[in-house]
């Protein structure tokens, strides 16, 4: 407001100077017409000769809306109203150049609406059939050059129009036929009044040629009953003043009356095909026009004919189906897809191919071998040639099989027997062979030379037998052929045939370890019994290995051809230990029948090899909390010793305690040992004496201890409700487990287990339980972070209830993160202020110390609410009465305002905010006078404008 008092005259003069220097452009004006339909010079309407003061020619027009761009000369200023469609303020712009400077002047034309013009007189017509007819169409006056405004509004009249009207299109075909009113109305501008005007519209009723469908029949079905076939039962709702007419192939219709025809002869004439009628339907009124529905008769080919398939030995991936004595009368010769179905006692299964139908008759088609069950009787089907062909597929099913006759001969060793098992063997009714058949073999031995033979009396079961050839049969090594064929079986091309090897078997050979003394050894032999060889030597390896650095000692190696050997080994430069001799030979032919390849001979045995004495605590103490589900046995004594430890009732018995003896409390057991690598005993055995120990668990005071979840209660909380003279230990489990540390939190309702523990060593077997219960308690939660209240209502902290969700706790407010004391209901608020909500339980004392904030907005006050107003003045006179300018609250409902006051040259002599609201009527140093100031006040606040006024100062 300063801004527009103090440039306010200066701009004045400056304008009134550059108008009186030149107006060429001339000066704005407005106009107004309200009927422009009504004179027809309106189409060439001057927009020059509207400009105020005296424009000079030589300039350009220009329009802002697009809409009027074509209906403006832009060069002369012509207007053609009539082609302005849309009533309200339009602008027009006059540009000029003169003197160096650009000027432009507007004119605004104020357009009265023009809605169209009445069609009450009964030539307004639609089709029933269009649901989008444009209103618009039937109120204009193209001849005259005039048309309606499109920013009108169309209502309908007719109630029952009402639900299809949107904006100016209408929804004839929903509404149906009948005669509906609608208006069009123009909106009044300025000072024109708004005009409407009447349509009448007609809805004709369309032409309706029905819903059609189609008929399909069969070349070979009975169509005695369709040589007198209506047509019109091919249709559903249609007009009944309609025609038919039909395709150039069928002669049925004698004139456009008839509407019956003889399908039977269609079909005697043509076999199959599809031949097609129409009806036609005109309409009452031209306004709708001519319909037709088209029809359909379909006349399909069939399928008649035999197919063949033979049985089939598995091998290829198709299987060729033929064809023979279709019926070409009733089918053409071509190419069809066709749908067959395989089904056997495994399951269906199909597929679809091509099926080729020759001229002469014949045809053939593959099927897919892999969806063929192998051995199985299976019955194929042609199901379909698609929809091109009669489903009535006259063709027989028919059944085949597709063999797999397994033979298998084991490989066998010379002298032995030779299995052999047949599978997958049919008999003549497409069965699987089962009982007593012969079954004929041809052995092809090795050296060509062919026997036969005959496996009487061979018992089939399901397809399948066994059955042995004797060794007699067999003499030769080498690889064998077996052929065979089973007497009255299932005739089969098929091979049945398998190969067998033959093999001879090696000789072996023997070695053997002599040791004179395992536990103190000083010889050792070897001795060899292998066969003689006529195409190489044998090798024998001996080593001897110290077991404790398997390092090898002593190491040779034996060549002779074949016969007996006789070795002595030297031990006597060992020293004390155990070791490990080995003998071993391998046979390097690889002939399968071989029963040993590797041969090898192990012993172990000692130098000085009597291990020491075992050590173990004479008196040992083992605790039974250890053993929950058992009872300590020997194995938990602990003893240290070299090899295998055993067990006796005395120091002389020989009789050796089981390792799973059970232990006597009090008991004495005598130990030695033995060292598995050269079975040496020990010679003495040491004494150890058992004593079981079980302490008493501890005594119970409380078993449901109560802790608040804030608290964050531990393991070592639970020490007052238990008591004993041990140290007392805490588990999760009621036997076994490992201790808790003391600082593991606990979990309500969860059970904890305390012993006892003695020494620091045997724990008690039996615990008692503690189920503690910990009260949890989610922590408060508020619906927002930031409270907006009006200060003027002296909000409380009853007032943060309304920030609260609802819970099943009590909510405390504070004025600190953390610690401090609930604050009272009656505490007021105070702005800016972040408060904290924390969960309390009455119940059981417990509380989530985890706080929420909200902080406090106290300016959301409605002016209008609290008799917000700005003072016209004030008297600064020092009798304490209305001494300032201050507007009253505005600091609390405005917090963020700023507030100027201004002298009437524009001068700015006070500035005030929150801190310094008040102007105290000085100006500066200096008094200001009685008169009129003025102010400007931002409010700085989303929804409120900054506002400028003025106020008196009288002293």
């Amino acid at each position: 407001m300063r801004t527009i008092l103090k440039w306010a005259l200066p701009f004045c003069l400056l304008l009134f100077s550059a108008n009186a220097v030149a107006q060429c452009a001339g000066t704005d004006n407005m106009v107004t017409i309200c009927s422009k339909d009504a004179d027809e010079a309106n189409k060439t309407f001057d927009l020059f000769t509207q400009l105020g003061d005296n424009p000079t020619l030589g300039g350009s027009w220009s329009t802002n809306d697009p809409a009027n761009f074509y209906a403006l000369d832009r060069d002369t200023g012509i207007v053609n109203l009539w082609d302005v469609k849309n009533s309200g303020l339009h602008e027009f712009t006059y540009t000029n150049t003169c003197g160096g400077l650009t000027e432009s002047a507007v004119v605004t034309v104020t357009l009265g609406g023009y809605p169209g013009e009445d069609n009450i007189d009964g030539s307004a017509d639609a089709c029933g059939d269009d649901n989008s007819v444009n209103l618009h169409g039937y109120i204009g006056d193209e001849t005259d050059g005039k048309f309606q405004d499109f920013n009108g509004v169309w209502e309908a009249i007719t109630p029952e129009a009402a639900p299809f009207l949107l904006l100016n299109y209408f929804d004839a075909e929903s509404a149906g036929t009948g005669t509906y009113e609608f208006t069009h109305t123009v909106p009044a501008v300025g000072s024109c009044p708004s005009r409407l005007v009447t349509l009448l519209l007609e809805v004709q009723r369309p032409a309706n040629p029905g819903i059609g469908s189609n008929l399909t029949l069969c070349t070979t079905d009975d169509l005695s009953g369709y040589t007198n076939y209506d047509l019109n039962s091919l249709l559903e709702d249609e007009d009944i003043n309609g025609t038919w007419s039909e395709g150039l192939d069928t002669d049925q219709l004698s004139d456009l009356t008839d509407h019956l025809i003889d399908i039977e002869a269609i079909r005697d004439r043509h076999a199959y095909g599809t031949f097609s009628f129409t009806y036609t339907v005109y309409p009452s009124h031209a306004v709708c026009d001519i319909n037709r529905t088209k029809v359909e008769i379909t006349i399909l080919p069939t399928f008649r004919g035999t197919i063949t398939a033979p049985n089939f030995c598995v091998d290829p991936d198709k299987y060729l189906v033929e064809i023979s004595d279709y019926d070409d009368t009733l089918i053409p010769p071509d190419t069809y897809s066709v749908t067959y179905l395989l089904t056997s006692s495994n399951g269906n299964s199909g597929e679809t191919t091509s099926l080729l139908l020759n001229p002469d008759r014949t045809g053939s088609f593959e099927i897919d071998a892999n969806l063929v069950q192998k051995n199985v009787t299976t019955t194929l089907s042609i199901t379909s040639l698609g929809d091109k062909v009669c489903p009535d597929i006259q063709v027989s099913p028919i059944q085949f099989i597709a063999t797999d006759p397994i033979a298998k001969v084991t490989d066998t060793c010379e002298g032995e027997e030779v299995s052999v098992s047949l599978s997958d063997i049919f008999d003549p009714s497409f069965t699987r062979a089962n009982g007593i058949y012969d079954v004929n073999y041809t052995i092809t031995a090795p050296s060509n030379t062919e026997t036969t033979h005959t496996a009487s009396a061979i018992n089939f079961t399901a397809g399948s037998a066994t059955f042995t050839i004797p060794t007699e049969q067999v003499t030769e090594t080498g690889e064998y052929t077996f052929d065979f064929e089973v007497d009255n079986g299932f005739p089969m091309e098929c091979d049945i045939s398998d190969t067998a090897i033959i093999t001879a078997i090696p000789e072996a050979i023997q070695l053997d370890i002599l040791v004179n003394n395992s536990c103190n050894a000083t010889e050792i032999d070897v001795n060899i019994n292998a066969p003689a060889l006529s195409d190489g030597e044998y090798i024998v390896t001996y080593e001897v290995v110290s077991q404790e650095t398997n390092a090898v000692l002593i190491d040779n190696t034996i060549i002779f051809i074949g016969g007996t050997a006789d070795y002595q080994i030297d031990v006597a430069t060992l020293e004390q230990g155990n070791y490990t001799i080995t003998v071993k030979s391998t046979q390097d032919d690889t002939t399968p029948c071989r029963l040993l390849f590797n041969f090898e001979v192990n012993e172990n045995f000692a130098v000085e090899g009597v291990p020491a004495l075992p050590e173990a605590e004479a008196v040992q103490t083992i605790c039974l909390a250890a053993f929950p589900s058992s009872v300590p046995t020997l194995q938990d004594i602990e003893v240290s010793a070299t090899g295998e430890m055993m067990f006796y009732d005395t120091a002389t018995d020989m009789d050796i305690l089981p390792i799973d003896t059970e232990l006597i409390d009090g008991a004495d057991y005598f130990i030695s040992n033995i060292d598995p690598l050269n079975n040496c005993e020990g010679s003495d055995r040491i004494q150890v004496t058992v004593f079981l120990s079980d302490p008493e668990m501890p005594m119970l005071f409380n078993g449901n201890p109560t802790f608040c979840g804030s608290e964050d209660p531990s393991i070592n909380d639970l020490s007052s409700s238990v008591a004993s003279s041990n140290t007392i230990l805490w588990f999760e489990t009621a036997t076994g487990g490992t201790a808790l540390d003391t600082t593991t939190a606990l979990i309500n309702g969860k059970s904890y287990y305390a012993g006892t523990e003695v020494d620091g060593k045997c724990q008690s077997s039996m615990r008692i339980e503690i189920i503690p219960i910990v009260h949890q308690l989610e922590p408060a939660t508020l619906e927002f972070s930031t409270l907006a209240l009006c200060g003027l209502d002296n909000p409380t902290v009853q007032n943060l209830r309304d920030a609260e969700n609802n819970s099943s706790y009590d909510v405390l407010w504070y004025d600190t993160p953390a610690n401090g004391i609930p604050l009272e209901e009656d505490v007021l608020l105070i702005a800016g202020t972040t408060y904290y909500a924390e969960s309390f339980n009455p119940d059981t004392g417990c509380m989530n110390p985890e706080r929420m904030a909200i902080t406090i907005d106290l300016t959301n006050c409605e002016p209008e609410e609290y008799g917000f107003f700005i003072p016209d003045g004030f008297s600064p006179n020092g009798d304490g009465k209305n001494d300032t300018f201050f507007i009253p609250n505005i600091e609390i409902i405005f917090p963020e305002f700023t507030l100027e006051i201004l002298n009437r040259y524009g001068t700015s002599l006070f500035k005030g905010e929150q801190n310094n609201p008040a102007w105290n009527g000085n100006n500066g140093n200096s008094t200001a006078p009685n008169g009129v100031y003025f102010y400007i006040i931002e409010y700085n606040k989303e929804g409120h404008n900054p506002v400028q006024g003025r106020l008196y100062l009288n002293r």
